[in-house]
């Protein structure tokens, strides 16, 4: 059995996990049991919207993937196909919400856990409104759902739905990919835009203060629903044999409902990568 599937480029893997993978190379045709991975050296970074809270760098990069009959990995994706032909594409899949990276890696701060409202040592607080970003935790989720992809000659058009399946937050996300491919003689692009909307169950978890963390902090923010905006590029350029040039930038917009919370401090963010990928 052989299955149609676009190679997939380097993304912020171990540092964001985003596992919504970028498409950098053309449409290949890859046979059930293939397997590949691979290590990238050059600089990633991740803008962190979280406000007083430092961006999320990486140096190396690496990527994996692994395509069965009808199980698939890619990355931190789980993948089983419920249906497949030339044009219409079912899958089940699992992913991790990227929400809760925003504090999984926040450096080494975490060692040094504190009064998460900065008290002082007298009977009212010098000044109430300086919370320890920093110091709030919330946990990763992991995500499961169907999607399903439409195929055309100008671009794909993916829609899925995904829930949470760790009981972290009990919120889901409704997912709108459009993408792109194009293979040239000197390599190949590759571009994206797309849609996340996020329910108000995921939305409050991960950006409304708890009574705890609010403290004598008495906010107005009331958590709904948002949609996150993105628009992704990637470049690929072989040097030699399993040796390639890669670039990735993206820039998401963040939702009112999300801006409009006190721990975020940006309308949007940035994360990228620029380095050489090599295949083993």
């Amino acid at each position: 059995m052989t299955v149609n599937v676009r190679k997939q480029c380097l993304p912020l893997v171990l540092l964001l996990s985003w596992c919504t993978t970028l498409q950098a190379k053309e449409i290949e045709t890859v046979s059930a049991g293939d397997w590949q991975i691979s290590l990238a050296a050059g600089y990633g970074a991740l803008e962190n919207p979280r406000a007083k809270v430092e961006n999320i760098n990486t140096w190396i990069l690496p990527t994996w993937y692994y395509y069965g009959e009808n199980f698939y990995v890619e990355n931190f994706t789980l993948g089983y196909s419920l249906y497949e032909s030339e044009s219409f594409i079912v899958d089940l899949q699992t992913r991790f919400n990227e929400d809760g990276f925003f504090y999984e890696f926040d450096g080494l701060n975490k060692l040094l856990l504190s009064d998460i409202l900065g008290y002082t040592p007298v009977k009212q607080p010098i000044n109430p409104k300086v919370v320890k970003f920093e110091e709030i935790e919330r946990n990763l989720s992991y995500l499961g759902g169907l999607n399903a992809t439409w195929v055309t000659p100008y671009l794909d058009i993916s829609l899925g739905y995904f829930h949470d399946i760790t009981g972290v937050h009990q919120g889901n996300e409704i997912q709108l990919r459009l993408k792109r491919s194009q293979a040239f003689s000197w390599g190949a692009l590759g571009f994206e835009i797309g849609a996340i909307r996020k329910s108000e169950n995921l939305v409050g978890y991960y950006y409304q203060l708890t009574k705890e963390e609010e403290g004598p902090l008495r906010t107005k923010y009331q958590p709904s629903a948002a949609i996150n905006y993105h628009a992704r590029s990637v470049v690929n350029v072989p040097i030699f044999d399993s040796v390639n040039f890669v670039a990735i930038l993206e820039y998401t917009w963040l939702g009112q409902e999300i801006t409009d919370s006190v721990l975020i401090d940006k309308a949007g963010y940035v994360s990228g990568f620029v380095g050489i990928s090599y295949d083993f």
